[in-house]
């Protein structure tokens, strides 16, 4: 088995349980504002709606489409349009700031997370590879108390470019004082995590745990294109055959 020195996790949808918390921290909003702006929506109908505007939002951001601002309420615009509820947008200020009140200081790590990271402490430089909002992850990391195995969190606004873009791998390659080849990502996401890392040089897991839910956002088009990753695992504890 290749030996590698540094491992390059992402953390929404990797480690952190991005759609548990979301389903949440949406869930509380939905039932306080349900008579005032909710009228006649079903949560079904309304987490569904979210995941796929938002979904949509962050591959703009990723884009360089819209920026950071823009994301934090467009995402809530798009949703209540759809799902027809009553709204103007100091209620869509608000409920976006309730929203990153909560949301990020919510535990749940994906299942398997906190055993591998246990496992391998020690033996590899974990590094955190993030597109996430600076002013939030440090919130989920503490939350879900796993900010002691990680040497360094690199975020794509302090590289001044976004996964996949090489030069955020490049940054997190000369903090984690290694070669491509010696450097393996870990994430959910297959243009940002595994197409980034592929052409930054370094070896990719592809971790499918949301592929079928965001193939269904998408009327089951695969998130996938004509690649083959070097691993894929559907749970995080099958990264013990490869570490």
């Amino acid at each position: 088995m290749k030996k590698y020195k540094a491992i390059f996790w992402d953390l929404d949808g990797t480690l952190w349980d991005l759609n548990g918390n979301t389903t949440i921290a949406l869930t509380q909003l939905f039932q306080r504002f349900e008579s005032s702006n909710f009228r006649d929506i079903s949560i079904e109908h309304f987490l569904n709606c979210y995941t796929k505007h938002n979904e949509k939002v962050w591959a703009l951001y990723r884009e360089g489409k819209i920026a950071k601002e823009e994301l934090r309420n467009k995402r809530f615009i798009d949703l209540f349009d759809e799902v027809k509820a009553e709204y103007d947008l100091d209620f869509v200020d608000l409920f976006a700031t309730e929203f990153l009140a909560i949301c990020p200081r919510l535990p749940h790590l994906i299942e398997g997370a906190r055993e591998i990271l246990e496992q391998t402490k020690g033996n590899y430089t974990h590094v955190i590879l993030t597109n996430g909002f600076i002013e939030v992850q440090g919130f989920k990391m503490a939350a879900a108390e796993i900010e002691q195995y990680f040497s360094t969190v690199v975020y794509s606004e302090e590289a001044g470019v976004r996964k996949p873009h090489a030069a955020i791998f490049e940054l997190a390659l000369k903090r984690a004082n290694c070669n491509a080849e010696e450097a393996l990502m870990i994430g959910d996401d297959w243009d940002a995590d595994i197409l980034g890392a592929r052409n930054a040089g370094i070896d990719q897991v592809f971790f499918t745990a949301t592929e079928k839910r965001l193939a269904e956002i998408h009327h089951g088009k695969s998130v996938r294109h004509n690649y083959v990753p070097t691993f894929t695992i559907e749970k995080l504890n099958e990264l013990k055959n490869i570490l």
